[in-house]
């Protein structure tokens, strides 16, 4: 069944019609639901005129995952829009691209200008993966707001040196941070372990970013799944 994305009020989003035509769909046809903000259901397409048009059937509204948080040194953003599709698919509530020193002269990073295009990306993944939420992209995140108010919950700094992710997490709030290129500063790594976070090995090897980044993700989500089939 084709998914399709709807805004709040039920009605399809921008773009949406484009891609209704492009898979050939008749009016008729029952689709999938989503709007990325917790509305999961079903529905009828019509049609008038040009216009394509969505009758919604049952649809419910869902409570919103335990929080899963990557904050990501805000690299090339080709690479970090790539992240942001993958976090949305493994069920990540927010990406936070974090300004350090190795981002700072790197001129494609991520500034505030390209969020809006991220979080296009971010909706466009609910409705390839079907998930109720769509991954929330952040405003940039200086290091120092970082460690000046830790998040609560299970903080992970990921690192080669660290030891391995918890077994189990349950519902605890999630919240790694993963470095840029060539990653942090040895000043900055150690700011971010005295604000409490605990340094993760997530390979064997060194990851780029935006592979770190999955692999934190997938190993909080992995936590979790152990203690629901456990």
């Amino acid at each position: 069944m084709i998914r399709v994305l709807v805004e709040r009020d039920g009605s399809l989003r921008e773009g949406e019609g484009h891609h209704l035509q492009v898979r050939r769909v008749e009016p008729g046809e029952t689709v999938e639901l989503r709007d990325g903000e917790g509305l999961i259901g079903s529905g009828t397409l019509r049609r008038r005129g040009k216009t394509w048009q969505v009758e919604a059937g049952a649809t419910e509204r869902v409570a919103p995952p335990p929080a899963l948080v990557l904050v990501v040194g805000a690299g090339d953003r080709e690479r970090f829009a790539w992240l942001v599709e993958k976090a949305g698919e493994l069920g990540v509530t927010a990406v936070v691209p974090l300004e350090c020193e190795r981002t700072a002269g790197v001129a494609t990073r991520v500034r505030s200008q390209h969020l809006d295009r991220l979080r296009r990306q971010a909706l466009e993944a609910v409705k390839q993966s079907g998930a109720a939420w769509a991954t929330r992209v952040d405003e940039p995140m200086s290091l120092d707001a970082l460690v000046a108010q830790p998040p609560e919950g299970a903080r992970w700094l990921a690192d080669a040196a660290g030891g391995p992710a918890s077994a189990t997490l349950g519902d605890l709030r999630v919240t790694a941070v993963i470095g840029p290129e060539g990653g942090f500063t040895p000043a900055e790594r150690e700011r971010v372990l005295a604000a409490g976070f605990e340094a993760i090995r997530l390979a064997t090897h060194t990851l780029r970013f935006e592979t770190a980044a999955v692999a934190a993700a997938a190993a909080a989500v992995a936590g979790r799944l152990r203690r629901s089939h456990g």
